[in-house]
Parts: C-alpha cells; sequence; structure tokens
C-alpha cells in the first residue's frame, strides 16, 4: 500500500472514532449530556483533530451512520448484474447493506433527531449521501440503459418506503438480532411487499 493509501486510511478510522465515541455518548447520555470534549476524550484524540473531521458533536453523531460505508463501499456492488434490471441491483443492495445493526443504528440515531433540530440536518444529509451513493451505483452500472431520472424516481421510491419503517411511522417491527437474519422477520416481509409493489411500476 502507497503511502498515500495509509494517510487514507488511517484519517478513516479516524474519523470513524471520533464518531463511534460521538454515538456511543449520545445512546448513554442523550443528545444534549455531552460536549466535543467527551468525545475526543473517549475516542483518544485531540480537539484540534476532531475539527479536523466534524464542526460540532452532532455532525459526528450523522456520521455514524455511515462509518462503515466508506470501509465497504468497493464491495457493495462487485456482484454481477448481468440480466438484472436497476431494481434487482438496488433490491440486492438493501438486502445486502442494510445490515441488522445498522438497521437499529439508523433507528436510534433516527430518534435521537426527532426533538434535536441541529442533529436531524445532519441525519438528513447523512441519508441523502446513502441515497447518493445507491444512485451512483446503478447509474454508473446500467449508464444510458435507461434515462437518468429514472434513477432519481427509483432510488427516491425505494427509501421512501423504508425510511418511515426507521422513524416508526411505520410499525414493522426490526429483525432481533444480526447473527441469524430470518427471512421471515417483519422487516424482510415488508421489503418483499415493497419491491413486489415496486416491480409493477419499475420494470
Amino acid at each position: 500500500m502507497t503511502d498515500s493509501g495509509l494517510r487514507d486510511k488511517k484519517k478513516i478510522a479516524t474519523r470513524q472514532a471520533l464518531a463511534e465515541a460521538a454515538f456511543t455518548l449520545a445512546v448513554e447520555r442523550g443528545v444534549d449530556g455531552f460536549v466535543v470534549e467527551d468525545i475526543v476524550t473517549n475516542a483518544g484524540y485531540s480537539r484540534r483533530t476532531f475539527a479536523n473531521y466534524f464542526s460540532c458533536k452532532e455532525e459526528a453523531i450523522a456520521n455514524s451512520l455511515t462509518m462503515n460505508d466508506y470501509l465497504e463501499r468497493d464491495e457493495q456492488f462487485s456482484f454481477c448484474t448481468e440480466n438484472y434490471t436497476p431494481l434487482d441491483t438496488i433490491e440486492l443492495y438493501i438486502r445486502g447493506s442494510f445490515t441488522i445493526n445498522k438497521l437499529r443504528r439508523l433507528n436510534r440515531i433516527i430518534s435521537l433527531s426527532r426533538n434535536q433540530p441541529t442533529l436531524k440536518l445532519y441525519v438528513t444529509g447523512a441519508l441523502m449521501e446513502v441515497q447518493d451513493f445507491a444512485k451512483r451505483g446503478i447509474s454508473e452500472e446500467f449508464g444510458s440503459d435507461y434515462p437518468e431520472e429514472y434513477y432519481h424516481i427509483l432510488i427516491g421510491a425505494v427509501f421512501g418506503a423504508i425510511l418511515p419503517v426507521l422513524d416508526e411511522s411505520i410499525a414493522v417491527k426490526l429483525p432481533e438480532d444480526d447473527e441469524k437474519r430470518e427471512t421471515d422477520s417483519e422487516f424482510n416481509q415488508y421489503i418483499d411487499i415493497v419491491f413486489t409493489h415496486l416491480r409493477k411500476g419499475f420494470n
């Protein structure tokens, strides 16, 4: 690995450690129950290092949503998409990347942001980043086979159906653990329904 590659890896690890510390503190104490000094103390970094990555604790908390994505993205779309439609591809992405732990983290952070306008702003931005990544992935994979607006509409429809589960607008129980992901869980049944309906209009 080159020096620049090692530096990038170290930056990602530092950013991840700070975001993880912020998330842990938010869960333990509530968003108003800690300050940036607590984050850097728990993560083992300086206040100056924190400022190199985040402008405030709310931004750090929200970024814990996608920390693993920064490390795993290159593998997300490594499967063969021959004979797949964009809808098939995004379904594989959702089922493969939205692990139980990630779903629960999304649910927890969205819950934390409910009465925290600043955190809610950053959480919205982080969720949009995930959507943008998914849109870029299928757009690059299928290119001009489909009109550009198709990808925007498709991603908007998919994430628009999932987010109400995460913010508990829809009563769909998330799976219990990450070791045994039951295919008949309420969440997976809901995803089956979502993509059944989407196929009626997107294929």
